[in-house]
Formats: structure tokens, sequence, C-alpha cells
């Protein structure tokens, strides 16, 4: 009996993705749950389990085939413990050797030589690795052969591949040095090589097609806020010290406090609480943030939901949990989709501020910077403060100018007199 490997879809609006690769071939016996092949979505790549156990038979659709529609048959597992018989190739038939010449000597034939065939075992399962893991060997030149992994089964994750790409490689043997080379014979400079293609990943293809169609179809406009942050950051250094003498090692950072912040601004603006429909205004009970992470060769955005009600704490944990499960690629379609506003955060690279593009169907990205040094005067008097510059981008289709300001005043209130967090 055999059973169709179908291309899987991973979504409710997925009508197509790229087989990227297979990782085991026709006659191979594979166990149910071994990986077969790696899917590519517009969001993050796949592996495609055994559904059985048995024997593949066939491939039918070939690695780097892209736009499969989903439950296309791409192979067939036929059932059974043995693998398919395959017919030795028939020797070809023998050549008479032309007779010796009168008088010749007659030449022994050389003895054949035997040449052995690698062994191969037929029950080993395929090496388990995750579409980031193997991604990064890739792209880091890290061998996975005989690598040990982490992960569930031995399975080979991101972190393994890091890990192995910082240990120091083996010093090589010293070659020999070369014979020196007569200047006649030295090869003339080659020109530079010109720049190369490189494809674009179904990811990337995504994020261009939903970029250019969020600006030219979502009427952007940019709402900007400087705020001291000197009472944030205290208070930030108070409750990492409170949560380290508790005994947890977890740490709040500038942006949880930032979000938490920010759910709660838009929370306390009503009229905020809505993105745009064709069929109209699309009013929201909660409020659920789309976090920008940064990705391998793209960006994904979890979002955080009902953000508000979140206490920092929770938020931060909530964030960091997204972060791990996005760069793991272990995010599901519905932990990405939708959300009423999006932030986004280039502080940590030094960035002083920016303009986010909103990701539709939220309404409003909020845009964080670094924290800076500046003079303020404080009765007559010049004094250090750190300043917070604070960037919302707003689709003008479903919020009105007056909104976002009020919006942005409630977000510098919060975060200018932090303990109002906790409200």
């Amino acid at each position: 009996m055999s059973v169709n490997i179908l291309m899987p879809a991973i979504s409710p609006s997925m009508t197509s993705g790229k087989l990227v690769r297979w990782h085991v071939e026709p006659g191979t016996r594979v166990r149910q749950g071994d990986i077969l092949a790696e899917l590519e979505t517009d969001k993050a790549a796949m592996d495609i389990e055994a559904p059985a156990d048995g024997v593949l038979e066939t491939i039918l659709v070939p690695g780097g085939t892209a736009d499969v529609p989903v439950e296309t048959p791409i192979g067939i597992l036929a059932s059974g413990a043995a693998e398919p018989a395959v017919e030795p190739a028939s020797a070809p038939a023998p050549v008479a050797a032309p007779a010796p010449a009168a008088g010749a000597e007659p030449v022994p034939a050389p003895a054949p030589v035997a040449v052995s065939a690698p062994a191969v075992d037929p029950d080993a399962p395929p090496r388990r690795i995750s579409p980031l893991a193997r991604r990064l060997a890739r792209e880091m030149g890290v061998e996975t052969e005989g690598l040990r992994g982490t992960g569930p089964k031995g399975r080979i994750l991101a972190a393994d591949i890091r890990e192995a790409a910082e240990r120091p490689a083996p010093a090589p043997a010293s070659p020999p040095a070369p014979a020196p080379v007569s200047p006649a014979a030295a090869p003339a400079p080659q020109a530079a090589p010109a720049g190369e293609v490189e494809p674009h990943t179904a990811m990337r293809r995504t994020i261009a097609q939903r970029l250019v169609e969020a600006k030219q179809t979502v009427p952007h406009f940019y709402l900007e806020v400087r705020c001291e942050a000197d009472a944030l950051l205290a208070l930030r250094k108070d409750l990492n010290a409170a949560l380290a003498a508790s005994g947890s090692d977890a740490k709040l950072t500038v942006n949880d406090l930032v979000m938490k912040a920010y759910a709660l601004a838009i929370a306390r603006t009503p009229d905020a609480m809505v993105t745009w429909s064709e069929a109209g205004l699309v009013r929201h009970r909660s409020v659920d943030i789309g976090l920008a992470v940064a990705l391998e060769g793209g960006l994904i955005t979890p979002i955080l939901r009902d953000a508000a009600r979140l206490s920092p704490g929770a938020l931060s944990q909530a964030a960091r949990d997204a972060i791990a499960r996005a760069r793991a690629g272990r995010l599901m379609p519905e932990e990405y989709s939708g959300g009423l506003a999006g932030l986004s955060n280039l502080g940590m690279y030094g960035v002083s501020a920016f303009s986010a593009i909103i990701n539709p169907p939220q309404s409003m990205n909020l845009a964080v910077g670094t924290t800076e040094t500046e003079l303020a005067l404080r009765g007559g008097q010049a004094v250090e403060v750190q300043r917070l510059r604070l960037t919302l981008s707003v689709d003008h289709r479903a919020i009105d100018g007056a909104v976002g300001a009020q919006l942005l005043r409630q977000l510098k209130t919060l975060i200018e007199t932090p303990l109002l967090l906790a409200s």
C-alpha cells in the first residue's frame, strides 16, 4: 500500500509554498515523524515529516520547486519493512581481444582491482536538524555531520550551529613552501569578479511585496515626541535589583517598559483602537502588539496579545518567549498574524530616531530610538538628562492626526512618570 506525501497547508491563508530540498533519497526507509523535506513559506522554513513508516518510493516534485500548491502530492511513501529492490545494471557484453601478432610474446592481462562501495545503513534515520539551523550551517560553513544536537531526539538547533561556529578550528598542517615562480611565469592579475545574483528567498520576496504594498496603499503620517527617560531608567534598575534579590534571573529591558507604556497609551485612547478594512473600521477589544524580531535573512512580527493587561514582568516574559520561538522557526501562523499596532526598536544599534513602515492590517507602528544624554534647564541651571525619541507612524485612513497626538501625549506621560505603568 502506498501513501501520498502532500504539500502541507500550515495556515488557512496559505495557497502554495516552495519545496526547498529533499533530505532523503528514493529507496530510503523512514519512520513516522522523520524529516523528509524542507518547505519554505512566506514567513518561515518548516519541515515536512513522514506521515507513516515505510520506504520513500518516488519523488514527484523535485527540490527547489517554487509555488507548489497545497495538497499537491510531492512524493509517494510505500509501506513495508523491506526497501524496494534495485535491479543491478547489466554488464556490457565482453569484447573479444584482438589476436596477437605472429611471433609476439603474450602479455598477461592485469588483475582486476576490487572497489569497495561505501557502506550504507538502510535503517539509519535522516539527521534531525531544524530548518533555521540548516540555513545557519550553510551560511557559517559549519559541518553538521557528527554534530550532536541539544533538541528533542538529538535534533540540531540554531544554538548548536552558533556554538559549533565559535569553537576554534584545529590548526592545519603547514603546507610545503611553494617553489619560486619566475616573473615570466607569474599569471597576470585578474579583474575583480562581478557581483552575483542571489535568488530571493520566499521570506525576502514576501517582505518586499508587503512593504511596497504598505507604502503604496497606506497613507502614512508621522508624529515624534521626545521623552525624559531618567525616571524610567531608574525604575528599571530598581526592578531588576529586586528580581535579582528574589533569585530570579529575569531582567527587564527599556523596550519592555516602553512597550508596556505604549500598550497602556493605546488602551487609554479609544479612538486609536481601530484598524482599517474596506467594509468599515474594525474596533479592537484588546491591544495586540506586533514586535519586530530580526531573523537571518529577514524579520518577523510575533503578536503579543492583550499587552495592556499584562504586568511589565509578564509582558517581558511573553516578549522573550516570542523572540526565542521566532528565531527557532517555531511560530505558528496565528502567532504572527493580525494585530492592532507594531513596535520596532533600533536603539540598541545607537540609532537616534527613525520612521517605521506600518505592517497591515495594523494601523500604527512605534519606532524606538536610543536614549541620549542632553542638557536641560532646571531652575536656571543646566543639568544632564536622558532623552528618548519616539516616532509613531499612523494609518491616516483609520486614525486622524489629533487622535495620534493624544496617544503620544499619553505615552510621554507614562514614560516620564513610570509608576503609572502599574496602574
